[in-house]
């Protein structure tokens, strides 16, 4: 794997039912902060979002959130950014955190994170980027998510090699090894 200087994670602009849900957030933002590696994010101040950005500028880490306009009020913009870009469009929004991330990294989250898992996943398909692709799966959340892409094979209607274009971690320790 190269050498990661920053990386998109996606995941709730809730916390979801579950402390651990945020704890891995909090985990995961003080884990790139200590490994120089730039969060890319929506942007927002609440939910699992709030818990990944406050964690990494609590611990030193450099951050660049991505939010529309239309979300400002809704998200609760992190005022806390220095680099903070306010666009027009959730196309742009997601473009620009494309472009500036050198991987991804998928938290718990809803509808809005499994797109955006979907959307790289199938640009990666397409071979419009080679970028990697990490799933967290926090407490078992993900585990339905890996049987509906093993659907997807089992019916014909995706590759079998769809699942070595992402990678499942369990733990900060998988995140450590798959880094380092």
């Amino acid at each position: 794997m190269k050498k990661i200087s920053s990386m998109a994670v996606y995941c709730g602009s809730s916390v979801g039912n579950n402390h651990l849900f945020f704890e891995a957030a909090e985990n995961i933002g003080k884990f790139l902060a200590n490994n120089n590696i730039k969060l890319i994010y929506g942007g927002g101040n609440l939910g699992l979002m709030g818990a990944v950005s406050g964690a990494v500028l609590k611990n030193g880490g450099e951050v660049m959130g991505v939010i529309t306009s239309h979300l400002i009020n809704k998200e609760k913009i992190n005022e806390d950014l220095t680099d903070i870009h306010i666009v027009d469009s959730m196309s742009e929004r997601k473009n620009k955190m494309f472009n500036a991330a050198d991987a991804f990294l998928i938290l718990p989250g809803g509808i809005g994170t499994l797109e955006e898992f979907f959307e790289i996943l199938s640009w990666k398909q397409l071979k419009l980027h080679s970028k990697d692709i990490l799933i967290y799966n926090v407490n078992n959340y993900w585990d339905d998510l890996n049987t509906i892409i093993s659907k997807t094979i089992d019916c014909k209607f995706s590759h079998s090699n769809i699942k070595d274009d992402y990678k499942i971690i369990s733990n900060i320790s998988d995140l450590n090894n798959y880094i380092n």
